[in-house]
């Protein structure tokens, strides 16, 4: 039997526009798809329940484009249901959209589909530290504690984040920046932050009204409603705001923290700074 996993993901066609790229120049695109404007709908327990280790990817190559799951990396995660869609997820972020991955679990054939192509490298070697915090970027910014498909766009300094103008007026409402290490070892908890964008700030509108995750929880100071580090405020809209710099023409954060920029932290703790980081967007 052959299973094809899907993602609900909802796929926006937007033509002839000029990408943003992060390192601040443009790119021209003929169709910009659902490269960066992606649904999200995994929850925050199932990631719990469902870790995956840093090892490579693919075990070997069917034909050009179609890979084998590397069984001993995922193996554990693909005897569940719940791991097997944590797992669709992680393959959505990490390869891009002509890439499908395929696993024999118990006599029935299951296809992962490659999306957004933040690290293609992990097919073939252990995900470096840079890579760990992209994919923990890319799974944090898609949990969604109402179990709901969402259109978002995703935005950030990897080049698979460029977005173009159309992009950016249709999915112009700031949620927040999400940021971390999902790869903590298994007997720690995740390391999962996110900050409150202006959007997010400014109150409950549009597609922000099912997106919680980087809202503030009032029964529990310090998270958010989803259970992540809250670091406060992400930009300058903030006196106290969590990320360094903000990318005006690419609408990205840049090097976020644990906690505000100017927060005393506890006990004499550090407040470290990412580098990867997504900032997302919802629709008015």
């Amino acid at each position: 039997m052959r299973v094809v996993v899907s993602l609900l993901i909802s796929t926006v066609s937007l033509s002839a526009a000029c990408a943003d790229l992060p390192a601040e120049s443009t790119k021209q695109a003929t169709v910009v798809t659902a490269n960066r404007v992606t649904a999200n709908r995994v929850t925050a327990n199932r990631v719990t329940a469902n870790r995956l280790p840093a090892n490579r990817l693919m075990s070997s190559r069917l034909s050009d484009g179609r890979l084998t799951v590397n069984m001993d990396t995922a193996g554990k995660l693909l005897s569940s249901e719940d791991g097997r869609e944590v797992f669709s997820f992680i393959v959505s972020c990490a390869l891009p959209s002509d890439v499908f991955l395929e696993a024999d679990v118990d006599g029935t054939t299951f296809e992962f589909a490659g999306e957004m192509g933040l690290t293609p490298e992990w097919l073939t070697s252990p995900l470096t530290p840079e890579g760990q915090g992209w994919i923990s970027a890319c799974i944090f910014a898609r949990v969604n504690s109402s179990d709901v498909a969402l259109p978002i766009s995703m935005r950030g300094t990897n080049q698979a984040l460029a977005s173009d103008a159309d992009e950016r007026a249709g999915w112009s409402v700031e949620e927040g920046a999400f940021y971390g290490n999902l790869f903590t070892p298994l007997d720690q908890p995740i390391l999962w932050i996110a900050c409150r964008g202006a959007g997010q700030a400014a109150g409950e509108s549009g597609g922000l009204i099912e997106r919680d995750c980087a809202e503030p929880d009032p029964a529990n100071p310090g998270l958010t409603k989803c259970g992540f580090i809250y670091a406060g405020d992400c930009g300058a809209y903030s006196n106290d705001q969590a990320c360094e710099q903000f990318s005006a023409s690419g609408t990205f954060y840049r090097r976020c923290h644990r906690a505000p920029l100017f927060h005393p932290i506890k006990n004499g703790g550090m407040n470290p700074a990412f580098s990867q980081v997504i900032t997302t967007y919802v629709t008015p």
